[in-house]
């Protein structure tokens, strides 16, 4: 019974605990460059006992803007042991100086403490005018209060789908793809304000390989590398209350297997792809999104039309949170040649109670060029089974 007790006691001793809660906030929310900066900390104790707290004498705080950094100090009104009573609230004033920098909106916080972040209007410098105080701003850390470099925001994506799946109809074998695409223009810089479609420009990269798993040094039989650069808007006009919506993509685009002699393989491409999605984006859609193209310089493979046709007819239906089918349909000049490809994907998340992430994915196919190599050749039919990274 002795120790029941003893450890109720600690029980009920860590119910009672005083916990401090940080509030941050500005008595205005715009401030120069170089000026003075007030701000107020407001220590809330919402327990049933006393709560002490050591505040430093000088408070680090943290001004981020969306290209730059600064750190610099915040000399609050009162520092050192501070005790304040149950469910009270103790309010310390805060002074420092402006970074240098840009002016624009910042968020600032404390570092140290748990506060909440606030936002800032950062004005140029004040030249008109004195913005001097009664009391001294607190003075700059050994680092300076100048604004620091910040890293741009990251401006590559997912630009086809991401996976590696297996098969062994004729062998096992295995097929994977990668493929990013990259942002060429920031959608916050000076020249996209100016021209506002240019944050629209993309550079894309993507692979498909074909692996063969069943011989006994496990060489890759073909690779396609295809680089595009296009614009893309895929969200121009919303109808019917904003489910169905049309955008474009346009470009050109490079094809190639990199072999030599015999084995190569490569063409060109003006192409044009419009897009039609009806539903929820984030959730239950479908899809369509027929890419239109020609040929050039295909002297590789001059009779590609042939096999491969004009357009790529993507459609889609289904959830990225669920069970999702897509596939692609290719139609050949000639009437006995073409090629489908179908796919099936659903939540690894959802199979495994979250501990896994991606998707389980689900890929056939049929006809003539699964490869650039075996463009005008039809091989066996193909199912494999594999994991999604990325859709």
């Amino acid at each position: 019974m002795p120790s029941l007790r003893f450890f109720l006691a600690l029980a009920l001793l860590a119910c009672n605990l005083a916990r401090a809660e940080y509030i941050l906030s500005v008595p205005e929310a715009a401030a120069h460059v170089g000026a003075p900066l007030r701000a107020t900390l407001t220590i809330l104790n919402d327990s049933d006992a006393p709560l002490r707290v050591e505040l430093p004498a000088a408070l680090n705080a943290r001004m981020e803007t969306e290209r730059s950094v600064a750190q610099f100090d915040l000399a609050p009104d009162r520092s050192g042991a501070l005790e304040i009573p149950p469910r009270q609230f103790l309010k310390v004033a805060l002074r420092g100086t402006v970074p240098e920098g840009a002016a624009e909106t910042a968020m600032l916080t404390l570092t140290g403490l748990a506060t909440n972040p606030v936002a800032v209007q950062i004005a140029p410098r004040d030249t008109s005018s004195s913005a001097a105080w009664n009391a001294t701003p607190a003075p700059a850390t050994a680092s300076g209060t100048a604004l620091i470099d910040k890293p741009p925001p990251l401006a590559v994506s997912v630009y086809d789908p991401v996976y590696v799946v297996v098969g062994g109809d004729g062998g096992l074998n295995a097929k994977f793809q990668i493929s990013l695409r990259f942002r060429l223009f920031d959608d916050r810089g000076r020249l996209a304000r100016q021209l506002p479609w240019i944050d629209d420009l993309y550079l894309s990269f993507s692979q498909t390989s074909l692996w063969d798993l069943g011989e006994l040094s496990k060489p890759f039989k073909d690779s396609s590398y295809r680089p595009r650069l296009f614009y893309a808007n895929y969200d121009l006009a919303r109808y019917l209350d904003g489910k169905l919506r049309v955008g474009v993509e346009t470009g050109i685009g490079h094809e190639s297997n990199g072999k030599e002699a015999e084995d190569s393989r490569s063409y060109n491409m003006l192409y044009a792809r419009p897009t039609l999605s009806f539903g929820d984006p984030d959730g239950l859609r479908a899809y369509f999104a027929p890419l239109i193209h020609n040929y050039i310089a295909e002297s590789d493979n001059r009779d590609i039309e042939h096999y491969r046709g004009y357009v790529d007819w993507l459609f889609g239906v289904g959830s990225k949170g669920g069970l999702d089918f897509w596939g692609v349909l290719r139609k050949g000049t000639r009437s006995d040649y073409g090629s489908i490809e179908l796919n099936a994907s659903y939540p690894l998340s959802k199979l495994s109670g979250g501990d896994l992430t991606g998707w389980l994915m689900l890929q056939y196919f049929n006809g003539y060029g699964e490869s650039l190599l075996d463009y005008n050749r039809k091989l066996e039919s193909q199912l494999r089974l594999g994991i999604a990274i990325a859709l």
